[in-house]
């Protein structure tokens, strides 16, 4: 489902489905104004420039975008529960793309705070404490 209201307020999830795959981002207040910050941490000006960096291409991201909960497609939880695809999803995962990713280190995401960081190994829980088994995740 498309945005029909174009002034998103920071802290807006949105959601969008390609290829399979379930992307993430939020709107964000930077000092430079709105921003579309994806799940690995890159932040865009705009729904459109969001969407171009996701499927690789010209993108009209007011369509592509969907307000979270208005979406088809479920948001990702803390549990390991297999989606319609047979994926897992997790309160934190393993970002794909792990380009620009210092030595040693892996980049994660949270879904909880809808932010990234780095890690070594596999983490416990993110940067703002939210970890898997926290029951003020639970389904």
């Amino acid at each position: 489902m498309s945005i029909e209201n174009r002034k998103l307020e920071p802290g807006t999830r949105l959601t969008a489905r390609y290829k399979k795959e379930t992307y993430l981002a939020e709107v964000v207040e930077t000092p430079e104004g709105l921003r579309f910050r994806l799940e690995d941490g890159r932040e865009y000006k705009s729904p459109s420039a969001a969407g171009k960096a996701v499927v690789g291409g010209a993108c009209n991201g007011w369509r592509f975008w969907s307000v979270s909960g208005d979406a088809e497609a479920a948001e990702p939880t803390q549990t390991a529960a297999p989606s319609e695809n047979g994926k897992e999803h997790r309160l934190i995962s393993r970002v794909p793309n792990q380009r620009g990713v210092p030595e040693g280190q892996t980049r994660y995401f949270c879904n909880a705070c809808m932010k990234s960081f780095f890690a070594e190994g596999t983490p416990e829980c993110c940067t703002q404490g939210h970890s898997e088994g926290d029951p003020a995740f639970a389904i």
